[in-house]
């Protein structure tokens, strides 16, 4: 197993002890169910769902019970179903990113920031996850009503917005190093811009979401493609005929 399958398995089992205990547990649970069980059976998925509830109960027992292990373990856990499944099945992977495009990147980053020896790692937050939650849900308050501006409490849940966040993220760790302009241009260059697509009401990718009601089950599809056919390509096609 290469050591990309492995940092991506281990930020997913990070990140699923965090949202273990909240209400967003109930997404994890469906999409893990699905990767782990790999479409084999109804009686896998059966068996995998079930899986997954005694992870989270056994992972809550040993919080309430004062356990300083609980989350150590419960990730180790989760880290090996993961891993098991991505050697089991190639297209595990595929199946695990589309479900979960943010793992990518932030595996990637922590890839590129490992310290080496006692030096201390670069990056401030140490994911686009703490950058959000600790950061920038903090500082940025806006009046999220739906006609001026919105937002989706699960926004890891749309690509789009994972990926803006992730290069706000990313840009932010790499601005803050200048103590003069740095910020203001993280601001103006940066923040400013992606917040205004990641909160139109009516062309963002949270437009079909409601800051009271939440997530949709039902957000926008991909945009629609078709395969590439040079004879069909005008430039291709202009090119030809003048020869």
């Amino acid at each position: 197993m290469s050591d990309d399958h492995a940092r991506i398995a281990r930020t997913l089992a990070e990140k699923a002890v965090f949202f273990a205990p909240t209400k967003a547990w109930d997404g994890w649970h469906m999409k893990l169910t699905f990767i782990l069980a790999g479409a084999r059976s109804n009686h896998e998925e059966n068996h995998r769902s079930g899986q997954l509830d005694e992870w989270k109960a056994r992972l809550l027992a040993g919080r309430d019970a004062g356990d300083a292990s609980a989350d150590s373990t419960a990730e180790a856990e989760m880290s090996s179903m993961v891993l098991e499944e991505l050697q089991r099945r190639k297209d595990a992977l595929p199946q695990l990113l589309e479900a979960f495009p943010l793992l990518a990147e932030t595996a990637a980053a922590e890839s590129r920031e490992q310290p080496s020896g006692d030096a201390e790692a670069e990056f401030y937050f140490a994911d686009v996850f703490a950058f959000v939650e600790e950061y920038l849900a903090r500082m940025v308050r806006r009046r999220i009503n739906g006609s001026s501006a919105t937002w989706c409490p699960r926004w890891w849940a749309h690509p789009e917005a994972g990926a803006r966040l992730s290069a706000l993220w990313l840009a932010w760790e790499q601005l803050r190093h200048d103590s003069g302009l740095g910020l203001s241009t993280w601001w103006l260059h940066h923040a400013d811009p992606h917040l205004r697509v990641l909160m139109d009401p009516d062309t963002g990718p949270f437009a079909a979401c409601s800051p009271k009601d939440g997530h949709t089950l039902y957000p926008f599809d991909p945009l629609p493609l078709e395969p590439y056919d040079p004879e069909q390509d005008p430039l291709v096609r202009g090119s030809t005929e003048t020869r």
